[in-house]
């Protein structure tokens, strides 16, 4: 099996483990939620917006082991690390969210521990 296969598989099986676990700390409340949700008749939206961010999901997943089977592992973790500034600052401009200067450096701490962790664990493989 080739990387996206065994993902695959690891988030199929990772589902039906978690899955019952769920049921079980949440279950009760599943039914109440699911009648209130149909109520306010919110319920295609729900299904439909769930089942999309799946399928996005699915896509984004699989564009990203096809771009690692392309790219050295290296661009794909810088590839990785400037796509994370891109989405905050576009979710700073789109939605308006001030940021305090906490935020900035906490934020390009974290950004460079990840390029940094990256870096350095393709270096030691």
């Amino acid at each position: 099996m080739d990387a996206a296969n065994v993902y695959g598989v690891m988030t199929i099986l990772s589902t039906l483990m978690v899955l019952p676990v769920a049921l079980w700390l949440e279950g009760s409340q599943l039914l109440p939620t699911w009648k209130a949700i149909v109520k306010a008749g919110n319920a295609k939206t729900l299904v439909t917006q769930t089942l999309l961010s799946g399928f996005f999901y699915y896509l984004y997943n699989e564009v990203a082991f096809l771009a690692l089977d392309n790219v050295a592992p290296v661009t794909h973790a810088i590839g990785n690390t400037i796509k994370r500034v891109v989405i905050i600052v576009a979710s700073v401009v789109v939605f308006r969210t001030p940021m305090s200067m906490q935020g900035v450096i906490g934020s390009t701490i974290a950004i460079l521990g990840v390029l940094l962790y990256s870096l350095a664990k393709n270096k030691f493989k």
